[in-house]
């Protein structure tokens, strides 16, 4: 069901039912006040039927017939029926047994008595009771009629008011339909302005005619989101690009040496020196490839793999223990002096292969662009904030480079001569992010770079 019908359905429900509510408590409360308005005039009636009979020596049964007579067009098919102390009828209208048209018996007779007023319905018929007492005679009056102009009045209202129900509910459907159409206009907008961004229009945006109000608050949230899908795919490219280009180069040496070998016969040594070049650049692709294939999969939200606790200072040393093997020449300084008395201040939860890749990217290059190949870690923590710095003494980063360095395959100008691909510090920033910390640079002085890495501890 379209939203435009679920509201207008929900809109017309809510109406009618509140319009539904308020006509039977209009047709409750009528028919109420006609019952009781009907039933005080049968009370009067039959008091100052009693009185004329029982005060006023003057009036007998026939000359008050005569005036029941006279008032006949007022109470409609009425029955009267008064009753001495020893339940004898002294008075009735209609005056023969087989025109009553309500029920008499000494039952009744008896419950007037005690409660000295009743009143009941019998069949058609509205009955009042009333128990008179005078000081010289005492009587039972019943009194029964049917409420003609009363039941009118109520069918003529229910009619009325099923009328208006029904007319009223047409109404608001059609008010509701045509009202959704318009509140869901922008919306309607809003979705073919995007169903007309193409991927080749990605900096297109949607128009915001008023950012206050909820369709504005959607219209800004979907220009936010092509924001980042247009960041994501320039990032695409970009690294499609790179990839490729790195690609390229070594592809391209391979072939050319492979090409050059054959193009005449040559020694075994040649072959040889061919061959371990060729090797030396298959080595280059495989690293590339492995450093693409961690890249991709600390892309992915993986935080479903941080299950260990480990402790940073133990990760470091191991850390050093590697990168020294790996390359005798780097000198690896750890500052442990300001450890927390906590050694539970240390642990972090999180993957140890993946931060321990991270801290030896920036061991291992702060190591290479240093001229002494040197890189000095300090570890410091306060409790809620775990954080280590690693400070080079190398060329420093250029302060237009410093937000760029974390893209994929960017590569700065002072950083040409030596050996890399790019890669690591934007795999670093992905580690550290995906265990909830953040990666920093700041410029030394006179020369060198210290990258700061700052872990939130929960």
């Amino acid at each position: 069901m379209q939203i435009r019908t679920r509201l207008t359905v929900q809109f017309s429900l809510l109406v009618s039912g509140i319009l539904l509510i308020t006509f039977l408590a209009i047709y409750y409360f009528t028919y109420n006040n006609v019952t009781e308005d009907f039933y005080d005039r049968l009370r009067s009636k039959a008091k100052s039927q009693a009185e004329l009979l029982l005060k006023v020596p003057q009036v007998n049964t026939e000359v008050l017939k005569a005036l029941d007579e006279t008032n006949r067009d007022l109470i409609y098919n009425e029955n009267t029926f008064i009753f001495d102390e020893k339940n004898r009828l002294i008075y009735s209208n209609p005056t023969t047994p087989q025109s009553k048209s309500i029920h008499v018996s000494n039952y009744w007779l008896d419950e007037i008595r005690k409660a000295g007023q009743i009143r009941y319905t019998d069949g058609d018929y509205k009955v009042v009771g009333l128990y008179y007492k005078y000081p010289f005679n005492r009587a039972v009056v019943l009194l029964g009629a049917k409420d003609l102009y009363g039941q009118a009045n109520l069918s003529n209202l229910s009619t009325l008011l099923t009328v208006l129900f029904f007319i009223v509910t047409i109404i608001v459907a059609l008010v509701g339909w045509i009202f959704s159409k318009r509140a869901l206009r922008p919306i309607s907008k809003v979705m073919n302005s995007v169903e007309g961004i193409l991927p080749q229009k990605l900096d297109t945006r949607l128009d915001v005619p008023n950012q206050k109000d909820e369709i504005g608050r959607l219209t800004t949230t979907f220009n936010k989101l092509l924001d980042r899908i247009e960041t994501a795919f320039q990032m695409q490219k970009i690294f499609v690009a790179n990839v490729s280009h790195e690609l390229k180069n070594p592809l391209t040496k391979i072939r050319s040496q492979l090409e050059v070998s054959l193009l005449k016969e040559r020694t075994a040594l040649d072959y040889q020196v061919t061959i371990h070049s060729v090797l030396e650049d298959i080595q280059e692709l495989a690293q590339l490839s492995n450093t693409l294939l961690e890249l991709a999969k600390v892309s992915e939200d993986q935080r479903d793999l941080l299950t260990e606790t480990i402790r940073v200072d133990d990760l470091l040393l191991d850390c050093r223990l590697n990168l020294a093997e790996a390359n005798p020449s780097y000198n690896i300084q750890l500052n442990f002096e300001e450890l927390p008395e906590d050694d539970t201040w240390l642990e972090l939860p999180g993957n140890s292969t993946l931060l321990k890749t991270a801290f030896l990217n920036l061991m291992d290059n702060a190591c290479k662009f240093s001229d002494d190949h040197t890189v000095n870690v300090n570890l410091q923590s306060s409790g809620k904030k775990l954080t280590l710095s690693f400070s080079d003494s190398g060329k420093g980063i250029p302060k237009e480079d410093q937000s760029l360095v974390f893209q994929p395959f960017y590569r700065s100008d002072n950083t040409a001569s030596i050996k890399g691909y790019g890669i690591g510090l934007s795999l670093v920033e992905r580690i550290v992010k995906l265990h909830n910390g953040s990666v920093a640079i700041r410029s030394n002085q006179p020369k060198g770079t210290t990258f700061l890495v700052t872990f939130s501890r929960l």
